[in-house]
């Protein structure tokens, strides 16, 4: 075997004793989730949702009627509720049972007042990171009238449009509760059963300081500071309007 002939031979059995190692297998690919399975766990989310908008609407309704001790165990369901887990939820999660703990501690009404705005508007930075789209049921604002009782529902139509601007965040509906509340009477006399006194004028003249600024203000967070004040001051008004109850036999 000639010297060229024999070096050659060798390359080629040294070559084959060092082969490169083959690349490694490619990841099997992720299987797509099915559609049903999408849609349920949207279903499920949905129905927390609604679950817990519920309650924070009945939590703050007790703070403007004046029941604390109501309002207080709204706030222990949202503390014990366990959501279903989600990415990007859990450090919102733990906002919102923190802020639920300190409207079970508040001391009085102005201060829950303050609270429960928080704790609105901890929903809504979830909602914002989310970009979740939250939709409301809506009916028209009842008409301007003489009568007390449907002044007062004005009065609630409005308020609930602003916690729903809050919340939500919802522009179009914070515009809405102000637009309404700042515009809409309210007979005081009528709403101190029928006495003349300053205390219930003063504080109707208040709330639509109040609502007059909402139609101005576009930061959330003021919205939330401003939203807190008009709770306080709803919850005043009623204290001291409530009928007194009448003791049994």
């Amino acid at each position: 075997m000639s010297p060229r002939l024999a070096t050659t031979v060798l390359l080629a059995i040294a070559g084959c004793s060092d082969p490169k190692p083959p690349p490694p297998p490619a990841p099997p690919p992720t299987p797509p989730v099915a559609p049903a399975k999408v849609a349920a766990d949207a279903s499920v989310v949905a129905e927390h949702m609604t679950e817990h908008f519920t309650v924070i609407v009945e939590l703050q309704h007790a703070i403007a009627t004046g029941k604390l001790d109501e309002a207080q165990r709204q706030a222990r369901w949202l503390i014990e509720h366990e959501l279903p887990a989600r990415e990007g939820w859990p450090m919102f999660v733990d906002d919102m049972k923190a802020a639920a703990q300190q409207v079970v501690e508040a001391r009085d009404l102005p201060a829950a007042s303050v609270l429960a705005a928080r704790l609105g508007r901890t929903c809504s930075q979830c909602h914002e990171r989310q970009a979740a789209v939250v939709t409301f049921p809506w009916e028209p604002a009842p008409e301007q009238s003489s009568v007390l009782a449907v002044q007062m529902r004005r009065h609630q139509w409005a308020a609930v449009r602003l916690w729903e601007g809050l919340v939500g965040p919802s522009d179009e509906m914070w515009k809405q509760g102000a637009e309404v509340l700042s515009t809409t009477q309210l007979d005081t006399v009528a709403a101190a059963g029928g006495v003349a006194r300053g205390d219930v004028p003063a504080l109707a003249a208040k709330v639509r300081e109040l609502a007059v600024r909402a139609t101005s203000t576009s930061d959330h967070n003021q919205r939330a500071t401003l939203y807190g004040e008009l709770l306080s001051t709803c919850s005043g008004c009623h204290q001291l309007v409530r009928p007194v109850p009448v003791p049994g036999p």
